[in-house]
């Protein structure tokens, strides 16, 4: 990790509050049309300083992690649908995955578009809601779509959050929420996956919960720390350094005691949030000059 960014780091004072109107933007980007996240009223919400510019889509329960098609359509994972959906940029909603063999996919929370056309697609747990994982064994698969048909790629992940393929195309990327670490797989010319490789530390801390990231021009990876509102920079040496965190340590030491004794709830979660930086879960990067770091909560 280079000079600069071991020395820099954020205080509350950096922090300001973008758009309004938004309910549970849980996965923010930004890209030429400006800044979109989704929204639970049903589909892609483009934000502004002064709100919600647009709705685009409308029907999916719980919109979380998502991605952009090369011809402007969503690509969009219903946390509570459990299933894929796809919103083209007139706002047309369509499901382009509802099960697996058979079976119901399990608690569905990112949807992935590759430039190829391919779409990952992250199941945190095989189970209907993502918090009957928190005291299980790890069940965490990552689904592959291609020419309409999907396959198992990656599978015993520990509750699997946001992933995304690097820009190069070499490596798929992805966190372990509750094994607290980044992975990464490198992806072979047909989309299988090769060995799992831990990027950084294999334990990112105490109750240091990951869910979402953003890759910078250096390769290094930015994390979202739910559990600890905070975020950190793991760089491809292993080192990391954290640029924002404000802990409420009662809470977090309250929920890493209930994981321990296998008692875990999603209220132990949300007791850990925060007063400026509230329960962050993704970022991206975005302004005129790509400086600007937009973080969805």
């Amino acid at each position: 990790m280079n000079n600069k960014l071991k020395n820099f780091t954020l205080s509350p004072r950096d922090l300001a509050v973008f758009g309004s109107g938004l309910t549970r933007p849980e996965c923010v980007r930004a890209d030429k049309e400006g800044v979109w996240a989704s929204d639970d009223r049903g589909g892609i919400a483009r934000v502004t300083q002064t709100g919600v510019a647009e709705l685009r889509g409308q029907g999916v329960y719980e919109p979380n992690g998502y991605s952009r098609t090369s011809d402007g359509a969503f690509i969009v994972a219903g946390l509570k649908d459990n299933r894929v959906f796809r919103i083209e940029p007139s706002g047309r909603v369509s499901v382009v995955l509802e099960q697996f063999q058979g079976k119901p996919l399990g608690t569905v929370n990112t949807a992935w578009a590759d430039v190829g056309g391919r779409i990952w697609v992250s199941m945190m747990t095989r189970q209907e809601r993502w918090h009957q994982a928190l005291n299980t064994k790890p069940d965490g698969y990552i689904l592959l779509i291609e020419h309409g048909q999907a396959r198992i790629v990656a599978d015993d992940l520990h509750l699997t959050n946001e992933i995304k393929v690097h820009p190069d195309g070499r490596h798929l990327y992805g966190v372990e929420t509750l094994g607290k670490r980044i992975f990464r797989f490198p992806i072979a010319a047909n989309g299988d996956l090769g060995q799992k490789e831990i990027f950084g530390p294999a334990d990112l801390g105490h109750g240091a919960l990951p869910d979402g990231f953003i890759f910078d021009e250096d390769g290094n990876v930015w994390v979202t720390i739910i559990s600890r509102n905070g975020i950190v920079i793991v760089s491809a040496d292993g080192e990391t350094h954290t640029i924002y965190e404000e802990p409420n340590l009662e809470a977090v030491d309250a929920m890493v005691t209930a994981m321990q004794q296998k008692t875990a709830t999603p209220e132990h979660l949300v007791a850990c949030a925060g007063e400026k930086l509230n329960l962050p879960t993704s970022l991206s990067f975005g302004g005129t000059d790509g400086r600007t770091v937009y973080v969805g909560s």
